[in-house]
């Protein structure tokens, strides 16, 4: 029985705009979320890892999906690894796309090797708040990117909550959903030895795809990485 629906989660400092390019190629009913910190998100929801992680659960039964498709991207994978847990029996398939994945009670910043994690000092913090400074942003999330698609990804980054990276998190995986793991090959932010180990993470039986891109893949390769999500979905 194929999936009903997709639920598409952004990552960290992006906002659901960013599966735009994806959305027309798709064939399922699709919604993109704005998880808490965004303009278009519910204003009812705390900016923290419960908030992100009940708003993805909230999409899946606002759309009245019976068998969603979870995809997450990089940060984003943050809030859905529990999300089989949220909504008993309706998730049917958990994609991570560059996604995040650390062990058991650790936070984002566990996962990082001890000289990248000096990425902490890089970015510009004020008490509650990290953004990546553009130059950086640029080499690392759109420096695959033609110039105008840059910039235009670039101006819509966001500035992302210090606790939400700073949060341990759960795992809770559901037996009967299907897990599955988009690789992308030229990324500088989540590289691909971190994403072997983060696939490690979700265990035995998870099916891979790989897309010769850098991090922002859903502007990349966005036929690509459709083409992906419906083999995914129907198979």
């Amino acid at each position: 029985m194929t999936a009903d629906g997709i639920v598409l989660v952004h990552g960290a400092m992006y906002g659901s705009s960013c599966w735009d390019p994806v959305l027309p190629h798709l064939g399922l009913p699709a919604v993109a979320v704005d998880l808490p910190g965004r303009v278009g998100a519910r204003l009812n929801r705390l900016v923290s890892l419960e908030g992100w992680a009940a708003t993805v659960a909230d999409a899946v039964r606002r759309e009245g999906y019976r068998r969603a498709m979870v995809v997450a991207h990089s940060l984003g994978g943050l809030s859905v690894l529990d999300i089989a847990a949220r909504v008993p029996g309706r998730v049917r398939d958990l994609v991570m796309v560059a996604g995040v994945v650390p062990r058991e009670g650790q936070t984002y910043w566990d996962t990082l090797p001890r000289p990248v994690n000096r990425l902490r000092g890089l970015v510009r913090a004020g008490r509650k708040e990290i953004v990546l400074p553009r130059g950086l942003a640029r080499f690392l999330l759109v420096h695959d990117l033609e110039r105008a698609t840059r910039r235009t990804i670039l101006a819509g980054l966001v500035p992302e909550r210090y606790s939400l990276l700073s949060t341990p998190v759960r795992h809770r995986f559901t037996q009967g959903v299907r897990l599955a793991y988009v690789h992308t090959t030229k990324d500088r932010i989540v590289p691909m030895r971190a994403q072997r180990r983060y696939v490690a993470r979700l265990g035995d039986t998870v099916t891979r795809a790989f897309l010769n891109s850098g991090h922002s893949v859903f502007a990349a390769r966005p036929r690509e990485l459709a083409d992906v999500l419906n083999r995914l979905a129907f198979a």
